[in-house]
């Protein structure tokens, strides 16, 4: 089962997801996370999504993600460059690949965007399980049903 998460890396419910998102994958492993980046929280949230996004150029996306998302307290510069450290994210050849790929990045960005508006969320995270749409920070019971 698919599991497709629009979220923010400045929300901290988004945070909280995070952590019961990899307990249901610890209990089902045939469950796949499919995660859009939609920041809504301004500046520091957008920086955060165009560099998650970049990083899959040196195919650390999965590892920089979890790092955002570790960061304690409000997302700003400084934390999103102490999270490419923690995930072994070349910061330098980062920044080449978020100026050079911009307009490739803001693709990815508005197609999430224009998902998440069409899904009718109103805020982050919001989950597409099937069929069944959540808002909201899920609890692991919730979330193991829904892919049940």
């Amino acid at each position: 089962m698919t599991v497709i998460v629009f979220s923010d890396y400045g929300c901290p419910y988004c945070k909280k997801l995070h952590g019961t998102l990899a307990q249901l994958l610890a209990r089902d492993p045939k469950v796949r996370i499919v995660w859009r980046d939609w920041p809504i929280f301004g500046g520091a949230s957008l920086l955060a999504a165009q560099a998650a996004i970049a990083s899959q150029w040196q195919g650390k996306h999965a590892a920089f993600n979890a790092a955002l998302f570790a960061q304690p307290g409000r997302i700003t510069e400084a934390s999103v460059q102490a999270a490419a450290k923690v995930a072994k994210v070349d910061w330098t050849r980062l920044q080449s690949d978020m100026k050079t790929r911009m307009k490739e990045i803001n693709t990815v960005i508005a197609r999430s965007n224009a998902g998440a508006q069409a899904l009718k969320f109103e805020g982050t995270p919001g989950l597409l399980i099937g069929n069944a749409r959540f808002g909201g920070a899920a609890s692991l019971i919730q979330l193991m049903e829904a892919v049940a």
